[in-house]
């Protein structure tokens, strides 16, 4: 009995100790978990958690309890002839990748619980229209790219080919960096969602953010922009990115769409021909072919406008990358599926093919692409047809029974004019009508014939002259090269050197004065006449410089946009400007139709300006409409208000407050009023050496007291304030009256 009882006694100790040993095991699996779940992670293991946690648990409302939302309207816009799968795209995604690999070796990325609580955020329910695509897309693929790159770009440049890529962060921005215009039929909705994480407040070096959301009113433009910021901090459009509600279109409709190389062929002749099939089934189709169609033009659109080789649109589970080669008129694609792509046999996940992993080898591969020139734009513009305008291919493809229905459609597309044309001409007539001035002798017959009648016919047949040499697929085939082939031409880099004029110089041409010798373009300037004497006034100018601008392709030779440079701003973007004749250099403050009033308004007040113009604002030379639209990045840009070249930015002491006063007054003098006076409009000019002020589009234009005052003043008191613009608002101001005499 008694060594039963130590038995007893033995097993009941084992039994405890063996419970303490689980208990331990389980405490150093939980300490484990827990520290394996604050840690940072690995590429691949961040990668997959991106997969498993947030892109594999997308789930898309049933059809028939999402919101409907409009159509996605391309009328108007750029669109390719054919489609064409992008062959080799998986191998330099595969060399990118390994590119992120080795720079990117260490435990430096968010951890499980960063991962997770993203997740929380990200899944609250189904996805049932594009801006909850817009969320989804954002926190699960976009912003794990952006932490990708946040590690990557510093590393970079020390790693083999680094600094070739020259990426140090990638992020997606509702933005172009560029000028963006106001537009209602872009999207399927009105205003959007804005997502952005912000960090939580708690412990030290804490990690943890929040996902929160904004309305923010549309504006034109894809749904996104990849941002690239190179390792010397500039930043640029990489690439536009576009949703779409994955309850709309699935991703066996994208395959089976694109699989057709004719896919436009067919979708626009069925369009112009006006027939609908009375078959359920093929009507079903063809409904579906358009959708994509559109789906891919609008991208497409964007890729033309931003001068990018690259692209991308999404569906919820399929992500599909464009790209566009030395032929404008063909898009090749490459659709990506990673929920069946990224699952192996054994039931792992292949880091590679996950959606992470595929867009942040993208936004790399792009680094590699130079992107496409103003003049390959400006030719590729020339070739392609806008929606839904058949290209004559596609014409010459018909049958007998189409075709006089095709050619209806399309003449009947061509006759018609986009508000933003009818608007150009309306201003150009008002302009033209409204000044009507003497011509100056300036030496016209150097022109080659070729040149004066371009020239006269330009100005017979106005803007359906330009929309007449714009039509698509005309026997005349232009070979339209990559940017990084072609490049610039010498005129493009003639005037990317060329200086500017002089405020003098541009005041003289201004008040028919002589030139200012200190102009750096006093040579051009007299090179024809060889007088002291400008050879042109500023009304000729503004013809000389419409006939300049009024080409395609040729314009590039005298204007160039700056908003690249960051000279951009609400309403405007900046150009640089020179007239070829005479060599006359300047800068265009350019908008877009809705903002011309703006712009019109501006140069009223540089009107009222007039004494100051050269001394402490720029020279204004007057206004002009563009024949045709200059595309940017967002904007098409219909109007210019011409101005000599201000200065540059400066940081002034006490953030230029002293300086913002004494031009408060001085601007009463004339009768108008600033209210955007901020530092940075008041930029530094070396040839007056002091500040000069710009961006008027706000300012108030007090009314002329003018005919009032005089009418009580006797003849004496008439005689001693003949000053205008002491008569108008009289300051007291000895150096102002010293400034202008």
């Amino acid at each position: 009995m008694p060594m039963t009882d130590r038995d007893d006694e033995i097993r009941e100790l084992r039994r405890q100790l063996e419970a303490a040993n689980e208990r331990e095991k389980a405490a150093r699996e939980r300490e484990e978990s827990l520290r394996r779940d604050q840690r940072n992670t690995s590429y691949h293991e961040y990668l997959r958690l991106c997969h498993e946690e947030l892109f594999a648990t997308l789930t898309v409302q049933d059809k028939a309890r999402s919101s409907s939302g409009g159509t996605t309207d391309v009328t108007g816009k750029y669109y390719p002839l054919t489609l064409r799968p992008w062959d080799g795209f998986l191998n330099g995604q595969r060399r990118c990748h390994t590119i992120i690999e080795e720079t990117v070796p260490e435990l430096l990325l968010p951890s499980r619980n960063d991962v997770r609580a993203v997740a929380r955020a990200s899944n609250k329910r189904p996805v049932a229209s594009e801006e909850d695509l817009r969320t989804f897309e954002h926190l699960a693929i976009e912003d794990p790219v952006e932490n990708v790159f946040a590690v990557f770009g510093p590393r970079s440049q020390t790693r083999p080919g680094g600094q070739e890529l020259d990426c140090k962060a990638i992020t997606f921005e509702n933005h172009s960096l560029s000028l963006t215009e106001p537009d209602d039929t872009d999207s399927d909705d009105g205003d959007i969602d804005e997502i952005f994480v912000k960090p939580m407040h708690g412990q030290p070096g804490s990690k943890k953010r929040m996902a929160l959301h904004r309305r923010v009113p549309r504006k034109r433009g894809p749904d996104r922009w990849a941002i690239r910021t190179t390792l010397a901090g500039e930043k640029y459009a990489a690439f536009p990115g576009e949703y779409k509600a994955a309850h709309k279109i699935p991703a066996e409709s994208f395959q089976k769409a694109m699989c057709k190389e004719d896919l436009f062929t067919r979708v626009i002749l069925k369009i112009s021909s006006g027939k609908v099939s009375t078959d359920g089934e093929t009507r079903l189709q063809e409904q579906m072919e358009e959708t994509v169609a559109k789906a891919l033009a609008q991208t497409f659109h964007y890729m033309i406008h931003l001068g990018s080789s690259c692209g991308y649109l999404t569906a919820g589970k399929a992500l599909i990358f464009l790209h566009i080669e030395d032929d404008p008129t063909v898009l090749y694609h490459h659709i990506s599926q990673p929920d069946m792509d990224a699952k192996g046999l054994d039931g792992t996940v292949d880091p590679f093919y996950t959606a992470v992993a595929q867009l942040a080898a993208f936004c790399l591969q792009t680094c590699r692409e130079p992107g496409k020139s103003n003049l390959w734009k400006e030719k590729a513009i020339l070739r392609l047809s806008k929606w839904p305008q058949p290209y004559t291919e596609m014409r010459g493809g018909t049958t007998e029974e189409e075709s006089p229905q095709s050619t209806r459609s399309a003449s009947s597309y061509a006759g018609s004019v986009t508000a933003a044309q009818k608007l150009t001409v309306q201003l150009r007539q008002r302009t033209r009508a409204s000044c009507n001035p003497q011509q100056q002798p300036d030496a016209d017959n150097d022109t080659s014939d070729e040149e004066s009648a371009g020239s006269a016919s330009r100005r017979s047949y106005g803007l359906q002259a330009s929309l007449e040499a714009k039509v698509p697929g005309s026997n005349k085939r232009k070979d339209i090269t990559s940017g990084s082939e072609e490049g610039q031409s010498n005129e493009e880099l003639e005037l990317e050197a060329r200086p500017y004029c002089t405020q003098d110089c541009l005041l003289g041409l201004k008040r028919n004065q002589f030139l200012d010798e200190k102009c750096p373009n006093v040579a051009l300037h007299r090179s024809v006449t060889g007088s002291m004497a400008h050879p042109i006034n500023a009304a000729r100018l503004l013809d000389l410089l419409r006939e300049d601008l009024a080409p395609l392709v040729r314009r590039l030779r005298s204007i160039r946009p700056l908003d690249g440079h960051g000279k951009y701003g609400r309403t405007g973007a900046l150009f640089k400007i020179s007239l070829r004749r005479y060599g006359y250099t300047f800068v265009g403050k350019g908008t877009f139709a809705a903002a011309v009033g703006s712009l019109e308004h501006e140069g009223k007040v540089y009107g009222r300006m007039e004494p100051l113009q050269g001394h402490h604002v720029p020279v204004c030379l007057g206004s002009i409409a563009l024949d045709t639209p200059f595309p940017l990045p967002a904007a098409d840009i219909v109007h210019m208000l011409l101005m000599a070249w201000a200065g540059d930015v400066v940081t002034i002491k006490d953030n230029g407050l002293s300086e913002g006063l004494r031009f408060q007054q001085l601007l009463l003098t004339c009768g108008v009023i600033h209210n955007d006076m901020r530092q940075e409009n008041l930029l530094w000019n070396s040839e007056r050496g002091h500040l000069l002020l710009i961006d008027f589009d706000l300012a108030t234009i007090l009314p002329d007291m003018r005919q009032t005052q005089l009418k009580r003043l006797s003849k004496k008191r008439k005689r001693h304030l003949r000053d205008p613009v002491t008569i108008k608002y009289s300051t007291g101001s000895n150096w102002y009256q010293q400034l202008i005499t």
